[in-house]
């Protein structure tokens, strides 16, 4: 099992309809907006690399997202 943090930089007016989205995707754990330097944490939990590449692509196609950072579990 692969675990990833994926930080998410919004569209201010769009982060409830971006959060709504992502947590429909497969692989994601928990999702929440945040106050701070990034407007959202979603945690990822899938079998692969490969898998949680197709997530954070995913991600990038919602319209209103602005940039992501990933940060793998290391082990």
């Amino acid at each position: 099992m692969l675990k990833a943090c994926l930080l998410v930089k919004t569209v201010p007016v769009k982060g409830n309809t971006i959060q709504e989205q992502i947590s429909k995707i497969k692989g994601i754990k928990k999702v929440f907006q945040t106050f701070g330097r990034v407007d959202m944490v979603v945690f990822i939990e899938t079998n692969d690399l490969d898998d949680v590449l197709d997530v954070i692509a995913r991600v990038h196609l919602l319209d209103g997202v602005r940039s992501t950072e990933t940060l793998l579990e290391a082990w």
